[in-house]
């Protein structure tokens, strides 16, 4: 520490004081995920992956009926709901659906902070009933709801290496064409997609999907939700690696309100390990959730330097952002 000066030292302090106190202002809020797609495409699993242990139930359901499903949770003291909508992109004949659905969704759904619209990658076109449940979206929550959202390709595995890049720039369009109809091309045009294989940690081009779907997740939360939702995953959360540095990693496994299977909640709980752009995209969030700046590399350093032990010290979800953000600022 001798090498930082004690003004930055101090304002680092300051800083870690002032998140301390904003996180803490934040632990009675909670956040909603909104899962839509076709029953069988890999909701649950991909919700289950990113949360770290077994929230929603791998085929719970058949394609015969509309429901709003949601899954209450807990992890590290921050609730959570995860509100799956089997039926809404699937071919059900029974008439009159459409309006059955909207109100079901208007009355049953207050609050969205991170909407994921969830398909396969190994389709070749947007399938009717798919073009019916982003119809039914937009006209529920307005053109609002799609910018909070991620377009989740599942069956990433399913795709030849060869073919992986094109298969997912041209189902990316796809699915904008048909969200633009309600939304208009700009704000279409700006929701990320993410390719996901729960069957594997890699993509065809051999990158950690894990880490990219968390920091888009994060990225397009709203910010009611991205507080909360950082406190209860931060623990699985891993900062780049210094050049020769060794990381001792400790996966935390959550213990949410439903008691999941400890098989199920092993298998979903390995650890987020960022690249450096992922990193960035994730300081920079955070930074304007809390609304702060760390100006001057004196400060980031001295900000690094202090908040690892802070973080330690305090301990729980709130020690675990100072940690965490600590550790961003001091590569």
């Amino acid at each position: 520490m001798s090498s930082i000066g004690t003004s930055s030292q101090e304002t680092a302090k300051d800083f870690i004081a002032d998140i301390i106190e904003k996180l803490q202002a934040q632990r009675g809020n909670k956040f909603i995920f909104l899962l839509v797609g076709r029953t069988g495409v890999g909701k649950s699993s991909t919700i289950n992956s990113l949360m770290g242990t077994e929230i929603a139930k791998v085929g719970d359901y058949e394609p015969t009926t509309m429901e709003i499903k949601p899954y209450n949770s807990d992890i590290k003291g921050v609730n959570f709901t995860v509100i799956d909508t089997p039926g809404l992109c699937d071919d059900i004949e029974e008439a009159g659906n459409d309006y059955k659905y909207l109100e079901l969704m208007r009355s049953n759904v207050s609050q969205v902070d991170s909407m994921w619209f969830v398909s396969r990658l190994d389709e070749t076109r947007v399938t009717s009933d798919e073009k019916r449940g982003i119809k039914l979206i937009s006209e529920a929550f307005k053109s609002t709801i799609w910018q909070n959202a991620v377009i989740v390709f599942t069956f990433a595995g399913n795709i030849d290496a060869s073919k992986y890049e094109l298969a997912l720039k041209k189902r990316t369009e796809l699915i904008r064409n048909e969200i633009a109809k309600y939304t208009g091309i700009g704000i279409a045009n700006n929701i990320p997609s993410v390719a996901v294989d729960n069957k594997s940690e890699t993509t065809p081009d051999g990158e950690k999907w894990l880490a990219e779907l968390y920091t888009q997740v994060y990225a397009r939360m709203s910010a009611k939700g991205a507080a909360p939702f950082l406190m209860a995953t931060v623990e699985r959360v891993k900062p780049p690696k210094k050049e020769k540095e060794v990381v001792k990693e400790v996966i935390y496994v959550p213990t949410p309100v439903r008691n999941p299977d400890p098989e199920e909640t092993a298998k979903y709980s390995r650890p987020i390990e960022l690249n450096d752009r992922q990193a960035e995209i994730v300081r920079n969030k955070t930074s304007d959730v809390l609304q702060f700046t760390v100006a001057g590399a004196s400060v980031g350093a001295a900000f690094g330097a202090i908040a690892g032990p802070a973080g330690a010290a305090i301990g729980g979800a709130i020690g675990g952002v100072i940690g965490f953000f600590g550790g961003l600022f001091g590569k």
